[in-house]
């Protein structure tokens, strides 16, 4: 049983099955008829007759001839009308009696016994307003009213020849009419204000959704339709328009065309596969329509032109909405799993606007069905389409979750990466570091050791010479001992690591320490292996101050760089003769230095002078890996 109403055929069926029943068993009997309360009985009322008037005046309703009214619906030329009717009382009810009038005027005024009881706007042409298009219940107060004879004079202007209607007020006790037609006044009068903002509602989220949505042909045209619907039924409402005669009914009668064509061309937009013939074919026919109802309104001014301009619009309404049920349709076996819901509020949103085109021919369906319901139906469906299209957006959300996560991770990936990176690089600077402190101590360490060996062995070995020698090997062994615990840091750190280190060196053996860092420009960020080099360029130069320089002071200078290209200088300076002597005389310290600043692409200067030697070195921004 699961498996068989989880086929497409039967969701599509079961939800039309359900909009269907919703519709007819709960709306339709709650909301657009319901029953009316037991006791409202009108009185009785002599049959009306009917006048033309030269003015809209009481006055000259006195002086027109009144005939009866054979018919309900009667040839009303543009002008001024009357109808009068009569009803008679044996006493006069203390809560006044209740009016209800159903005449098709633009406008009116109701009299009772002579006296004005409503008549709003204005009633001469060409600049009428059309309240009388209100369907309200007014209230005949009680000073009105007299025993006996009590008569009802109605003074109606209509713009726009037609058939129209003038019929015999119907009047009757107050209270059971208040609850019998409050209802049926509130539909007529304030839920068609509800049911405008409802279609312009729909008209701004689908204008605002059309920017952004895929589905742009399908949202204009949802557009334009609760567009034209919100218009055609502000038409009915808006009493003081200005808009009169030709103009006016073509404004009603285009609008009601442009809903009809609305209608196809959204639903083919909905299916997704959209068919350029049948888009044509709609355009053409309402093109023809449209022209046709404009002939009517705008050259042909004979009697009868609007109900003909009605007819071309219920007759062209007719296939459009026909094409659009079978446009659906063949969709809905096409693709029945497509939107079901959505299916089913289309096709009861076309069944109801059928009644309607219906309803302007013929007495036995109420026109009004598709005016109370098109709202509440195209409400919904917006509701529905933006409602699965929220569901795609909360996908788009959990999508961008997990592109999200899957970045946090590829991010932690890489930064994985970049530590093993690191660490290769710190590892290979180490066994750099490591060959070459080999060297070193071979070289340096070794064959200082091995002098004093010798000296030892032949007897020639002095204290002071030891103790100069084994200074040269304390000296070394620091040297190595520092560089190795500077692979890594940063530039900033291991100046602060050489200050601390160096301090105490230069200190003990008797030298003054002068260290000032007046730049003002942040450390460039090298690598470690730049660092390195940086660091041991600072040592050998300290290293050969202490050694070679004879003096007691040692300055070390960090500043801006002031050469093309240099963003730091570093400047090591002593106190000695400020002489480099001769070749060698200095160790291998000088050439040591002169490699590593090649090799960071840094310069390097040995300025002699009579107060010292200073070893200058100019760090540039951009450094090459050595």
């Amino acid at each position: 049983m699961r498996e068989w109403l989880q086929r497409a055929p039967v969701r599509l069926l079961v939800a039309l099955l359900v909009v269907q029943a919703g519709y007819w068993l709960v709306f339709h009997p709650l909301v657009i008829s319901p029953p009316d309360p037991v006791g409202a009985v009108p009185l009785a009322t002599s049959e009306a007759s009917y006048a033309r008037l030269d003015e809209p005046s009481w006055q000259a309703a006195q002086k027109a001839k009144f005939a009866p009214i054979d018919s309900l619906l009667i040839p009303l030329e543009r002008g001024y009308h009357a109808s009068r009717a009569s009803f008679a009382l044996d006493a006069v009810p203390v809560e006044g009696l209740a009016l209800l009038v159903a005449d098709s005027a633009d406008n009116r005024e109701v009299w009772v016994n002579g006296s004005l009881l409503a008549g709003d706007g204005r009633m001469l042409l060409p600049d009428v307003t059309y309240h009388g298009q209100r369907r309200s219940m007014l209230r005949i107060p009680s000073g009105l009213l007299h025993v006996g004879e009590n008569e009802v004079l109605t003074i109606a202007v209509t713009e726009f020849s037609e058939m129209g209607v003038m019929v015999a007020p119907v009047v009757g006790p107050y209270k059971p009419f208040e609850r019998a037609f409050t209802w049926k006044v509130f539909l007529f009068g304030t839920a068609q204000v509800i049911s405008v903002t409802i279609g312009l509602v729909v008209v701004f989220l689908a204008g605002i959704v059309l920017l952004r949505s895929s589905e742009r042909r399908f949202l204009f045209w949802l557009l334009v339709l609760a567009l034209a619907w919100s218009l055609n039924a502000l038409l009915r409402i808006w009493y003081d328009i200005p808009l009169h005669g030709a103009w006016r009914t073509f404004a009603f009668l285009g609008s009601a065309l442009v809903l009809s064509l609305a209608w196809p061309m959204m639903i083919d937009a909905w299916t997704g596969r959209s068919i350029a013939w049948f888009r044509r074919a709609c355009l053409a026919a309402f093109a023809v329509a449209m022209l046709v109802v404009g002939w009517f309104n705008f050259v042909d001014h004979s009697f009868g032109a609007f109900e003909r301009a009605m007819a071309v619009l219920v007759w062209s309404g007719m296939p459009l909405l026909a094409v659009a049920f079978g446009r659906l349709g063949w969709h809905a076996l096409q693709r029945p799993a497509d939107r079901p819901w959505e299916a089913a509020l289309l096709l009861t949103m076309a069944m109801l606007f059928v009644l309607s085109l219906t309803g302007a021919l013929s007495d036995t369906i109420r026109s009004f069905y598709w005016q109370l319901t098109q709202p509440l139906f195209v409400l919904l469906f917006a509701i529905a389409f933006f409602g699965r299209n929220f569901r795609l957006f909360r996908s788009r959300e959990q999508l961008n979750v997990e592109l999200r996560s899957l970045l946090d991770r590829r991010t932690a990936e890489l930064e994985a990466a970049h530590a093993r990176e690191t660490d290769l690089v710190r590892q290979q600077a180490y066994n750099e570091e490591r060959g070459r402190i080999m060297r070193d101590m071979h070289d340096g360490l070794g064959s200082n050791l091995m002098s004093l060996l010798l000296a030892a062995r032949r007897g020639v070995a002095e204290p002071a010479m030891v103790a100069e020698g084994l200074q040269s090997v304390v000296d070394e062994m620091r040297l190595m001992i520092d560089s190795m615990d500077s692979v890594g840091e940063s530039l900033a750190t291991a100046l602060t690591t050489f200050r601390a280190r160096v301090a105490e060196r230069i200190t003990a053996t008797g030298f003054h320490l002068d260290w000032r860092d007046t730049a003002l420009r942040p450390p460039p960020d090298y690598s470690p292996r730049m660092v390195l080099q940086i660091f041991r360029v600072m040592q050998e130069a300290v290293t050969n101050a202490l050694k070679h320089s004879g003096g007691d002071a040692i300055a070390i200078a960090i500043a801006d760089g002031e050469r093309d290209g240099e963003v730091l200088a570093i400047t090591v300076s002593d106190n000695g003769d400020g002489a480099l002597g001769p070749a060698n005389t200095r160790g291998r310290g000088l050439a040591n230095m002169r490699s590593r600043a090649a090799a960071i692409g840094a310069s390097i200067d040995f300025i002699e002078a009579p107060g010292g030697l200073s070893v200058r070195l100019g760090l540039p921004a951009q450094t090459r890996e050595p």
